[in-house]
């Protein structure tokens, strides 16, 4: 149900953004200034709806929790319907397309931070998986959503589309575990354990931002000539479903480690390519490279999404406030791209000279960016990590392994025997054994991380003080140990790091 709730989602999205149904509208509603205005506004909205969010879910996070689903699919509904009313009330046509595009920036937003709270709520694999099966099954949807008749998808998305992705939300937030500690979390209790994790994630949101920056320029000049609005979507959502459908298949074998400065840094060649070739390769080059373009700024937002959820969950903070402060800095470096796209120009014929403009600004603000965020920060929650899905069987310990394992243990019942006094050095003993314990029984590393501190005698409060987290997210980490090793105390768990 989220996958596919999230999917129908994305698919209006994509056509809200890429157009809808505004070009679908009657001549006197197809000028250059309404389009330029329409979109702009709807940006604008988008942007701000998450500055919202930020601050209302610090200063009142009863709000965040208690959101009804009604409160983005009216927005989201109602702002094609005055699209539509545009086309037979001329007189109130530029009011109507304005106040279309703020309805509809702000339901896109409210929906994209009600998923995310749904995600969150959901333990690692469960939540990346639906979020991966969701960004593929949209763009099926959207394939299937261009062979519908123009004329009919006007009416389908705010009476169709936007009913049934509300209904699969609605469903969905029902069945969240609301028992949990980022749900109950006052921000302003625990300030010292946000301001660290917001002061870690900004670089990463600042590299996923400069991919937006891209997408916001080449977004104006779509939006600018309507002949390259379908392609261009088309062709990013074949190269996003590639990409996906490999990276699903990659996990199910393979355990994967990646943050999201490095994900900008395997990217960033990749779009800079298609910026430098896309002035002087002529049109049929154009499509493409914008396209791929733009696919690298969804799949960064997918995985923006992801590591916001871990963030969630490792940390125990609010999901709508950490995903709220990175959507506020990549959505306003979009809007400035866009604002680049609208220096340019917004002649008829698509020139050298735009794109050669576009192309310089874009390439140096990535720059700028690769250039700044050359160090990742040290805490945990910077680095992604997915599970391998078909977990192997534990490797048996090799001959060399046993008799380290074993001299060690001599040794240190030899020193423990002759000498009290000499101190004993159990690091690297403990740490393999918790490794092939965490391994062995699929835990997370920072659920392997508070195994390992718990084991070697630290207190819960100074643990939390150690990660920076709150105690009752430590309190949380510790139960989910306990009930993936199936233990229900702290001796079942020495005895269990003692068998490795």
């Amino acid at each position: 149900m989220p996958s596919f709730g999230y999917a129908t989602f994305l698919s209006i999205n994509a056509t809200s953004i890429w157009g809808g149904i505004y070009p679908y509208l009657p001549a006197f509603c197809q000028t250059s200034l309404t389009t330029i205005v329409f979109y702009t506004v709807q940006i604008a909205a988008f942007w701000l709806a998450f500055c919202a969010a930020m601050a209302l879910t610090w200063a009142r996070p009863g709000l965040a929790r208690g959101a009804h689903v009604l409160a983005f699919s009216a927005p989201l509904a109602f702002g094609p319907l005055m699209l539509v009313g545009a086309m037979y009330l001329e007189s109130l046509a530029l009011v109507l397309v304005v106040g279309a595009a703020v309805l509809v920036g702000v339901g896109s937003a409210g929906y994209l931070m009600s998923w995310q709270r749904v995600f969150a709520s959901l333990d690692s694999a469960r939540g990346n998986l639906a979020l991966i099966k969701g960004t593929g099954f949209s763009a099926l949807l959207y394939f299937f959503l261009c062979f519908i008749p123009t004329a009919l998808t006007a009416y389908l998305i705010p009476l169709v589309l936007v009913p049934l992705a509300g209904l699969c939300l609605w469903i969905a937030a029902r069945e969240t575990d609301a028992q949990q500690p980022m749900f109950d979390d006052v921000p302003r209790e625990h300030a010292v354990v946000y301001r660290n994790a917001l002061r870690e994630s900004f670089l990463p949101a600042l590299s996923v931002g400069a991919l937006g920056f891209c997408s916001g320029a080449i977004r104006f000049i779509a939006v600018t000539h309507q002949e390259l609005l379908s392609t261009i979507n088309i062709f990013s959502m074949f190269a996003l479903l590639a990409v996906v459908s490999v990276f699903y298949a990659t996990w199910r074998r393979h355990t994967i480690h990646v943050d999201l400065m490095s994900v900008f840094r395997v990217l960033f060649p990749i779009a800079a390519t298609c910026l430098i070739v896309l002035p002087f390769a002529g049109s049929a080059f154009t499509t493409v490279g914008s396209g791929v373009t733009y696919a690298c700024f969804m799949l960064a937002c997918v995985l923006m999404m992801m590591h916001c959820g871990q963030i969630s969950r490792d940390s125990g903070i609010n999901p709508v406030l950490v995903f709220a402060f990175y959507g506020t800095i990549t959505y306003f470096m979009q809007m400035c791209g866009y604002l680049v796209g609208y220096a340019s120009g917004s002649a008829a014929v698509l020139g050298v000279e735009q794109l050669s403009f576009v192309a310089l600004v874009a390439l140096y603000v990535m720059l700028l960016i690769a250039l700044v965020g050359r160090k990742v920060g040290k805490l945990h929650t910077n680095r992604l990590e997915f599970l391998m899905l078909t977990p192997k069987a534990p490797q048996k310990e090799t001959s060399a392994e046993i008799a380290v394992t074993q001299a060690v243990r001599a040794r240190d019942a030899g020193e423990s025997s002759s000498d009290a006094s000499a101190a004993p050095q159990p690091v690297d003993r403990v740490s393999k054994r918790c490794r092939r314990l965490s391994e062995l029984y699929g835990l997370s590393s920072r659920e392997a991380e508070v195994m390992e501190l718990i084991v070697r005698g630290y207190s819960g409060p100074a643990i939390a003080e150690m990660l920076f987290i709150s105690e009752n997210t430590m309190r949380t980490h510790s139960k989910r140990i306990y009930a993936k090793l199936d233990i229900h105390k702290k001796q079942e768990l020495l005895v269990l790091v003692d068998q490795m």
